[in-house]
């Protein structure tokens, strides 16, 4: 996943009814709410491993730290336990147990138990039903299909966290420095 498919899921939060009239510094403030508070509300622990594997997937472990290190998954679990309406919920959880259910068809195994190999090939096969979706102009599905809403809130978690502002985006609460006494040196004069 590169920077511009990012940018283009976090602006795809403007589609969410709730979160659509926060400007972006609402939406990393609220963010950072959320992962102060995060921990188990919704989600069993066999959903919870799930939502972890395919976060990490979305975003691995590289030269930074992942979605585990920045705790994406309780990030992801007090937004559907609290942000989410119960349709949404329901969707989001028929997702999980829908991931499941094709890992044994396609590999004969749950999901957590297919190699990373097998998972990766799977959540590959999620990302290509939503872009035939989009493609075929049904953006409203695309929107609402379970692997486009895990890929939103996988970068909403991780971008909002303090793993992925400080470590990945690099931001800087305030830009710029302050040098109270800067030396002047030749060529530095006022007038020269």
């Amino acid at each position: 996943m590169n920077r511009r498919e990012m940018l283009r899921l976090v602006g795809a939060a403007l589609a969410i009814p709730s979160l659509a009239a926060l400007s972006p510094e609402q939406l990393l403030a609220l963010g950072r709410r959320i992962h102060r508070q995060a921990g188990p509300r919704v989600l069993d622990p066999t959903q919870n491993r799930i939502v972890t594997t395919v976060a990490e997937h979305i975003i691995p472990a590289t030269d930074t730290p992942g979605a585990t290190a920045a705790r994406v998954h309780e990030f992801i679990d007090l937004i559907v336990a609290e942000w989410y309406a119960d349709d949404e919920r329901a969707r989001f959880l028929q997702g999980l147990a829908d991931v499941d259910a094709k890992s044994q068809d396609r590999f004969g195994k749950p999901f957590l138990e297919a190699t990373p190999s097998e998972q990766i090939a799977l959540l590959g096969a999620l990302d290509d039903e939503v872009a035939a979706l989009r493609d075929a102009g049904d953006r409203e599905t695309a929107r609402r299909h379970f692997f486009q809403q895990m890929k939103h809130l996988t970068l909403w978690g991780y971008y909002t966290s303090e793993v992925g502002v400080e470590q990945e985006l690099h931001y800087v609460m305030i830009p710029g420095r302050y040098d109270s006494c800067a030396a002047a040196g030749l060529g530095n004069r006022g007038g020269d």
